[in-house]
């Protein structure tokens, strides 16, 4: 029973709905924060009003005052108008504060100053009247008649301001501990909703970002010969890329087990016919009853013996590879002298560098003895070695130098260090996009032409095999036109 399909979500829904989760996450913390400091911003206890209220009384008193006169000294309808709308504000602003106060000694001073204030009206209607019926009196003199009610309001105004004070500072320090304590939320909120914001974005990232890198990793082990499937974990475009590369890798890896097949059977195949040659042109060197062979005759038969030699190392290679991916190569461990070792296959080197007048040098400290298989590490410098005479041109330079080291990157930990084998050429080089692949098996670096001689580019997927097997590890620095260091290190 196959399971149910998730619902398809592309990258795009996923990116624009994580994108707008953390402008919604925002928004409400930004909404908390302005709930938490929206009291300092709009006070509206008493202390804070009453003040102000009744310094703007005081104001419409001037005010009215200054109308008042100017009525009784003009005794213009205009400005009685405009004195009557001045003490209507005033009446006004007393019913306001008479409302906002919640004291009774502040009442009676309210209701005090409202009883002034229509003694004053009734005062000025008085006067205005004998104004205008003795055009000759003096209105200067008029108004004073009204001015002692005016003094009295004043004098209650003061009054209630005085008394409003000490609630008033009262109330200015409880909006200081108020604004502290707001900001101190604020603040606290801020820092919470930048921190859900951030996580909520690490998530959406690593979200998208954790099956391509998974990719990544399965496209470069394909790049190196590792033809693994890659887990499919989403539902979106990624996941289409995912199949179509694990189609990919199982089609890559089908052709690589086909050819290593037909090449492990084909060289199983040339081992005995390659046998059979060498046999026979040891047979007619070394008859004792035939004729006397040719100088060219015995040319011919030594290309002939040489070429069964390169192909029959090329089938023993072949099926040490095969053996290698199989996981059935062998290793027989023992205690080895690495300059026993070395120095033979040195000298075969320095033999065959004098043909071509390239100095080889031999560098090797005071090393301990070491455990590893003497038939497979051979192996492994011979390869090199040959490498090294292959890539370097005449009149060059080849160094073999073996130290012990303590800093041993990459390499099985005994507590003993490591002994470092470095052979160096001064040959063709090799191009720094390369470095990375020449240890897979069948690759051949681009300056491979420069050279005559073809090599078959497994030798050095084999050296990578073997040193590894003895908890070590192979590298390679090179630069085009210098030449090249590969370097072994091997658990001491």
């Amino acid at each position: 029973m196959t399971p149910p399909l998730r619902p398809r979500i592309s990258l795009f829904s996923k990116i624009m709905g994580g994108f707008l989760g953390i402008i919604l996450v925002m928004i409400g913390f930004s909404i908390v924060i302005l709930m938490q400091l929206k009291p300092l911003f709009s006070p509206n206890q008493t202390e804070f009003g009453l003040l102000p209220l009744s310094l703007s009384i005081e104001n419409t008193l001037q005010t009215e005052n200054a109308a008042i006169l100017k009525y009784l000294t003009s005794r213009d309808p205009t400005h009685e108008k405009t004195m009557m709308l001045v003490m209507n504000r005033f009446n006004n602003e007393c019913d306001s504060l008479n409302h906002l106060t919640d004291r009774s000694d502040m009442r009676v001073f309210v209701e005090e100053i409202a009883k002034f204030h229509r003694m004053i009206q009734e005062c000025v209607q008085s006067q205005s009247s004998l104004v205008k019926q003795d055009l000759q009196s003096d209105p200067l003199i008029a108004f004073q008649q009204c001015q002692p009610l005016s003094d009295s309001i004043q004098s209650r105004l003061h009054n209630i301001n005085d008394a409003s004070l000490p609630s008033l500072s009262r109330g200015l320090k409880r909006l200081e501990k108020q604004m502290s304590g707001a900001v101190g939320t604020a603040y606290i909120v801020l820092i919470l909703s930048l921190s859900v914001a951030l996580a909520a974005a690490v998530i959406i990232a690593r979200t998208l970002s954790k099956p391509i890198q998974a990719l990544k990793a399965g496209t470069e082990k394909v790049g190196e010969g590792h033809f693994e499937t890659v887990a499919v974990t989403t539902n979106d475009e990624v996941a289409d890329l995912t199949l179509a590369f694990n189609l990919m890798s199982d089609k890559l890896k089908q052709l690589d087990e086909m050819r290593m097949q037909m090449m492990s059977e084909i060289s199983h195949e040339m081992r005995t016919p390659l046998q059979v040659i060498k046999a026979g042109c040891y047979s007619i060197v070394h008859a004792k009853n035939s004729a006397e062979l040719s100088q060219r005759q015995r040319e011919a038969l030594g290309m002939i013996t040489q070429a069964t030699n390169r192909i029959n190392s090329f089938v023993n290679l072949f099926l040490d590879v095969a053996k290698m991916e199989a996981g059935l190569m062998k290793f027989n461990f023992e205690d080895v002298d690495l300059s026993d070792l070395l120095t033979p296959l040195v000298q075969e080197a320095q033999l065959i560098a004098q043909t071509r007048q390239i100095n080889v040098e031999f560098n090797l400290d005071k090393i301990p003895r070491l455990s590893l298989d003497k038939e497979r590490v051979s192996q492994v410098f011979s390869n090199l070695l040959s490498n090294a005479l292959k890539y370097t041109p005449n009149n060059g330079t080849i160094t073999v130098a073996a130290t012990k080291i303590e800093q041993c990157d990459g390499v099985a930990k005994n507590g003993a260090g490591c002994i470092k084998v470095d052979i160096k050429d001064s040959g063709v080089g090799i191009p720094e996009e390369d470095l990375s692949k020449l240890f897979n098996k069948f690759y051949q670096t681009k300056n491979v032409p420069l050279v005559n001689e073809k090599g078959s580019g497994l030798g050095l997927a084999l050296v990578k095999h073997v040193t590894e097997a003895h908890g070590g590890r192979v590298s390679v620095q090179s630069k085009v036109g210098v030449g090249s260091t590969f370097s072994v290190l091997l658990p001491a």
